[in-house]
């Protein structure tokens, strides 16, 4: 019994990433709002086209995050057991009824950019001189006030439909 319940809350930890994430149905000009960020999609392009003898539509998609919290949202990095893919992961949109044929998408990823700091140091010279250099370190990402990270993709779906999305959002905590 002491056994089981030790894999239990391993596992749980291990997989709490996933059970933290809140999905949202998402249409185009109407984003879902999470803590003063919209997430969304817009349609650039749409076009019918034929595969093997059957008709089917095929769009460009562009998908967002735009902060309106009128805070700089900062990500510091995240301890993970299984590597650190990812960190800067905002949301990820899923294409429902996304086909997937010719080799096209099914979901895309929203991704913040990386947050550096300036880190100042004394080093000493081959001579035995002190010099004081700067190095630009990674502290984790941000997504500033007013700013929005895109990313595009192409899906295929059914002939006369429209894509069905879907939005995972992972919490951004505040700081």
């Amino acid at each position: 019994m002491n056994r089981f319940f030790c894999c239990f809350l391993f596992l749980t930890a291990l997989y709490s990433p996933l059970f933290g994430q809140q999905a949202y149905d998402v249409e185009p000009g109407k984003p879902a709002q999470l803590n003063g960020i919209d997430y969304g999609f817009e349609i650039r392009n749409e076009r019918r086209i034929d595969i093997s003898g059957e008709s089917y539509m095929r769009y460009e998609l562009t998908i967002y995050a735009t902060n309106k919290s009128n805070c700089t949202k900062i990500m510091l990095p995240k301890q993970a057991l299984l590597g650190q893919d990812d960190q800067n992961e905002l949301a990820n949109f899923d294409c429902l009824n996304a086909t997937g044929k010719r080799l096209t998408s099914k979901n895309g990823k929203v991704m913040a950019r990386p947050f550096v700091v300036p880190y100042r140091q004394r080093v000493k010279t081959a001579e035995g001189k002190e010099v004081v250099t700067t190095t630009n370190i990674q502290a984790g990402h941000m997504l500033r006030n007013g700013e929005t990270v895109n990313n595009s993709f192409i899906v295929i779906v059914p002939n006369n439909e429209r894509p069905i999305m879907k939005v995972r959002i992972l919490e951004i905590p505040d700081l």
